[in-house]
């Protein structure tokens, strides 16, 4: 069922339609596993041109679904950044993540399949690397947090902390994406848990057999 009746004129139900028609498929199937018919259908639309009209490429279209669910997830994050800011001066590993991790986990069973979309991606290097919204610190205040993460770790080695970023960013999209395809968003005990275990990851002690191991290389 689409969320846009009633809300907007015509042609612009037509357009969210077929974007979050393609969001749900992209996430169920991957981009490539996905064809512009498969799309159309699922959106009751029967004019082969619209989504041209609307969209010019497959690859618009997927870009629409970003455009469609970002400002949401962003104006949360802002306002999550803000009040920890006011409240402590600073941010912690801790605070970071969580600006990360909590806007992207309340879009979870809200006829909203942005997660699993992005934990699809993330298994696409194509994707991964050359479309920004395909990170889960996509928008301006995403990037704010990614910051924030960074210079919390910036004791750690450059190569192991961007290697235990990129463990903790794919962990936090496919658990995410877990909850996703369960439709039920994770408690808060349960996110409790997984920011213990994602700021743990991130801040364990670098052990004095991977010390030996970079001097060797």
């Amino acid at each position: 069922m689409t969320t846009t009746r009633g809300r907007y004129s015509s042609g612009e139900q037509t357009r969210i339609r077929l974007v979050e028609a393609a969001e749900r498929l992209f996430a169920r199937r991957g981009y490539d596993g996905v064809t512009l018919a498969d799309i159309r259908k699922a959106a009751g639309q029967h004019n082969s041109s619209v989504i041209g009209y609307y969209f010019g490429t497959k690859e618009g279209l997927l870009l629409a679904v970003f455009t469609h669910r970002l400002p949401s997830v962003d104006s949360e994050r802002a306002a999550l950044l803000a009040e920890m800011l006011a409240e402590k001066g600073r941010l912690s590993t801790r605070d970071a993540l969580w600006a990360i991790v909590k806007p992207l986990a309340g879009t979870i069973g809200r006829n909203n399949r942005y997660v699993a979309l992005l934990d699809r991606l993330m298994h696409s290097d194509r994707f991964w690397c050359d479309i920004p919204g395909a990170h889960p610190c996509a928008g301006a205040t995403g990037r704010d947090a990614d910051l924030a993460l960074r210079t919390s770790i910036g004791h750690l080695p450059d190569d192991i902390g961007t290697q235990r970023l990129d463990l903790v960013y794919g962990s936090i999209l496919g658990r995410l994406a877990h909850y996703d395809r369960r439709g039920l968003p994770p408690t808060r005990t349960e996110l409790t848990a997984l920011v213990d275990a994602w700021e743990a990851l991130l801040l364990a002690p670098v052990s004095d057999e991977t010390h030996d191991a970079r001097r060797a290389s």
